[in-house]
């Protein structure tokens, strides 16, 4: 059997705040960001591979967490997927439980996040992405977001849509993601970096541990307080202390 495809993972999305300037297009696109386990699909000699964050999902080691089975199992019976050609990559949300509840009508459920096209090196705009996939290919079985926002946005206006109410979970939004497809540029801004109070702060620290934690359960204390520090640094924290950050993680989370 010939070997799989080389492994693409999904970019790393900054915060807003490392990237201010993307504000300045007037050809934006913002949609809800889901807080599920991010995967994805692609085929390769007429195979379908499924794959998490970090790695394929071939191997029992790979199988860290209950979701990445549902994922696979899911992805497999869905025969659709054979007809995906093999330069194009689907990224999106499997929306097990993680750290924000959703409703029960979309857990387990696939969200489409986007599509690369291997062979121009690029992510196809959204709305195109979602016509490929369902009138062209005739994929089964993926959920769509709608767009919150279109053209040229205001920092007031997205922290409005950002503390907006989700369609999908009744605890509001985890955040928004901006994507600006004409220079291929993302940025993300969480819910919990726009409230400077103290329950914000807890909301995020305690969001912030159970995301690092998901990706990798192993990590040590010390190191998970300073992975933490910097989360929040990189979402706009600025004016938070690293004692205060500490301190603020004692306090919730007696990880120190």
């Amino acid at each position: 059997m010939k070997p799989g495809p080389d492994f693409v993972k999904y970019l790393e999305i900054p915060h807003l705040m490392e990237v201010p300037e993307i504000l300045n297009r007037n050809c934006l696109e913002v949609y809800e960001k889901l807080d599920g386990g991010n995967s994805q699909v692609r085929v390769c000699d007429g195979r379908i591979f499924t794959g998490s964050r970090a790695n394929f999902l071939n191997r029992e080691e790979h199988f860290r967490f209950d979701w990445f089975k549902d994922f696979n199992k899911w992805t497999k019976s869905n025969h659709s997927f054979y007809n995906l050609p093999e330069n194009f990559i689907v990224y999106g949300e499997f929306l097990a439980p993680h750290t924000l509840k959703y409703k029960p009508e979309f857990e387990s459920r696939f969200f489409l996040i986007d599509v690369y096209d291997l062979s121009k090196s690029q992510f196809i705009s959204y709305q195109n992405a979602r016509r490929l996939l369902e009138d062209s290919l005739g994929i089964k079985n993926i959920l769509f977001l709608e767009a919150l926002a279109k053209g040229k946005i205001s920092m007031e206006k997205l922290k409005e849509i950002t503390m907006g109410e989700s369609q999908y979970s009744e605890y509001g939004r985890e955040g928004v993601v901006i994507k600006d497809y004409f220079n291929q540029r993302f940025a993300k801004l969480w819910r919990t970096s726009i409230d400077l109070s103290k329950k914000g702060l807890i909301e995020e620290i305690n969001k912030t541990i159970l995301s690092l934690q998901h990706t990798n359960p192993l990590l040590a204390p010390g190191h998970l307080s300073l992975m933490v520090y910097k989360e929040l640094k990189r979402s706009g924290r600025q004016d938070i202390s690293l004692a205060k950050i500490s301190d603020t993680i004692k306090e919730v989370a007696n990880k120190i």
